[in-house]
């Protein structure tokens, strides 16, 4: 007999960066009052799921949009994880987005123009080229490669499909943008990011099977039969990744 188990992806609320396009990755900013909005409408829309087992970045953006989502589930405790941070973007975070994705996008002959919706041209063969172009060019450094991404997303999802599998209710992952996308490539090789990237809130639903009781917990062995994208964000906003 297959396994099924029911995954929410959760990119963060709106924060302070977002709105100014600044590059997050690893440092942290503050919700806005429009992103305490979508915590708030993401805390209803979770509040009848039947969730039993909660992962989050351990950075504050998504930390506090967990506590959010889980203000129906007052028992759940979260369990942080630095394999589901952003990707650390080096010596190009805190500065303007266009600062960085303007020679990223030019490496691929593409032109980076803010809300264009041209993040799906720039990823239709994966994320590794993007992510080794921002460490290539980054003045510092000290953005990370591809590798190392992979391995963050092979960790998490080694406790996360274990957790999804052994338990008896639904899963919930609060992640970033970028690395929403990474997470999802993996388990869904076909999947393509939406053109302006997952919004502030956005939930990505996965119903995820094993086909048999001996398959290991990895996202080789398993296949997301479905997956839908749901936004809980009142006031529609639609951010670009950060």
């Amino acid at each position: 007999m297959p396994s099924v188990a029911r995954i929410h992806f959760v990119r963060h609320a709106e924060t302070l960066f977002n709105v100014n396009r600044q590059l997050q990755g690893w440092c942290d900013s503050p919700l806005t009052e429009r992103g305490e909005r979508q915590v708030a409408a993401l805390g209803e829309w979770m509040r009848g799921v039947p969730l039993t087992a909660a992962f989050m970045s351990d950075l504050t953006r998504t930390r506090t949009t967990m506590a959010g989502a889980l203000v129906g589930h007052p028992d759940l405790e979260p369990v942080p994880m630095t394999a589901l941070r952003e990707w650390h973007y080096g010596g190009w975070e805190g500065q303007p987005n266009p600062d960085m994705w303007t020679p990223v996008y030019a490496d691929h002959g593409l032109t980076y123009k803010p809300g264009s919706g041209s993040w799906p041209a720039l990823t239709t063969d994966g994320f590794d080229h993007v992510i080794d172009s921002i460490h290539a060019h980054d003045p510092l450094g000290r953005a990370e490669t591809s590798a190392h991404v992979r391995a963050r997303v092979e960790t998490a999802f080694e406790t996360i499909l274990a957790e999804a599998r052994s338990g008896s209710g639904d899963v919930i992952v609060v992640t970033h943008g970028t690395m929403l996308g990474s997470l999802l490539r993996h388990l869904v090789p076909t999947n393509v990011s939406p053109p302006s990237g997952y919004p502030n809130c956005g939930v990505v639903t996965a119903t995820v099977t094993w086909p048999d009781a001996d398959a290991p917990n990895d996202a080789a062995s398993a296949a997301a039969l479905s997956y839908t994208v749901t936004l809980a964000d009142v006031d529609g906003s639609n951010a670009t990744p950060a």
